[in-house]
């Protein structure tokens, strides 16, 4: 008798662009923090990607206001402290 395989299906999401981020192991406690508690609240395994594009998707939903008054002056931060 011979074995079925399962068949799989096209990813239903959109297409994905890969990125890469560097960040310092100061960083990584954080959204590794962030990550586990993500993980024990919603019962799923938390990628630093989803993380990411919540985080990205979130301040698109604030629109400018967001970036403006709170994005805007951590990113000049991290480039004052040569994190670019």
């Amino acid at each position: 008798m011979a074995s079925s395989k399962t068949k799989r299906g096209k990813p239903t999401g959109a297409p994905v662009a890969i990125r890469s981020l560097s960040i310092t192991p100061t960083d990584t406690r954080p959204l590794d923090r962030i990550a586990q508690d993500a993980s024990d609240a919603i019962g799923w395994t938390v990628s630093g990607s989803a993380i990411v594009r919540a985080l990205l998707h979130h301040a698109a939903q604030q629109g400018g206001v967001l970036s403006k008054e709170q994005l805007f002056p951590l990113i000049e931060q991290e480039i004052q402290n040569d994190t670019v």
